[in-house]
């Protein structure tokens, strides 16, 4: 399997998650199979200026995390194309968001706003593609609301802007997180394209995950809040892990953190185990994790657990 030049070994891949994919929970991800991590996103107007160490720092990239994803959000063509310019150096694949919804992101015109604007998404698309010899992706939704269901004609127009693989969240931006993902829709967007098609909402199980790879007859499925909570969710053989299995990905999360990246906040750590303990079966209160100040009391803590 391929997106552009870039190999990839395993059709389950981590989404952009902001605030969450840390270089340690890519590198997680990554040992655990995953084809490709995403970074999270970043804003073209707060990286255009960064001195190259800064962006180096920024992304923080590890060569045992490829191949790599670094997602690029905003609307402005000038800034989009410096934003690759600075990132092409360390990125295996260039992906563009047009698929958050959150309110102040929709505010700046940014995100999912952009499929209000398909001419202007049209025109940033084929600048970035022409600015790199890197592949450009773009992660998108199937439409503003149920009324406006576009995923098919958007898809098709960026394949002809020569993007390398899209990525489908299934549903629309009205709907956020909530309610079913449109399965469907995939299905028929994928018909109607040849370059490879991610599938990607709710897929919380690799035996989910094959499901809609099956239904949908998608190249890739794409896996955010269920790696978020469940790290070896995209290796077959670890989907019953027991207490023992858990806790050692977990202390393994941390062991990555404390080695690999280039900042100590104990906060992220917390929050990392305390997703990851959703499944771990105990009569201890897990959410004591979040109320503990340095990262020694998380190891210890989850070191303890009964």
């Amino acid at each position: 399997m391929k997106i552009g030049k870039v190999d990839v070994n395993n059709q389950f891949v981590l989404a952009p998650m902001a605030a969450v994919n840390c270089t340690a929970f890519r590198m997680l991800c990554k040992e655990n199979k995953a084809g490709i991590v995403y970074t999270q996103m970043f804003d073209v107007e707060l990286i255009k200026n960064k001195t190259k160490r800064e962006i180096k720092d920024l992304l923080n990239i590890t060569k045992s995390e490829r191949p790599v994803s670094v997602q690029l959000i905003g609307n402005n063509e000038d800034a989009l194309i410096k934003s690759i310019n600075q990132v092409e150096e360390y990125a295996d694949i260039i992906d563009f968001n047009v698929g958050c919804s959150e309110k102040e992101i929709l505010q700046q015109g940014y995100g999912a706003f952009l499929l209000s604007n398909l001419s202007l998404l049209e025109r940033l698309v084929r600048k970035m593609v022409n600015s790199t010899e890197k592949p450009i992706t773009v992660k998108m939704r199937i439409g503003m609301d149920a009324q406006h269901i576009i995923a098919v004609k958007v898809a098709t127009m960026l394949q002809d802007a020569g993007v390398a693989a899209i990525c489908i969240h299934g549903r629309t931006v009205q709907q956020k997180l909530a309610k079913k993902v449109n399965w469907t829709i995939m299905k028929q967007t994928k018909e109607k394209i040849v370059i490879p098609l991610m599938a990607n909402g709710d897929v919380t199980s690799y035996e989910r995950g094959i499901d809609l790879l099956n239904k949908t007859g998608c190249d890739f499925v794409m896996i955010g809040r269920g790696a978020r909570d469940r790290p070896w969710i995209f290796d077959p053989e670890k989907q019953q892990l027991n207490n023992t299995g858990i806790k050692q990905q977990i202390l393994r999360f941390i062991k990555l953190y404390n080695e690999y990246e280039n900042r100590s906040s104990s906060q992220e750590v917390r929050e990392h185990v305390f997703w990851m303990l959703k499944d771990y079966i105990t009569k201890q209160d897990t959410r004591t994790v979040l109320n503990l100040k340095y990262i020694k009391d998380v190891e210890n803590f989850v070191t303890s657990l009964k």
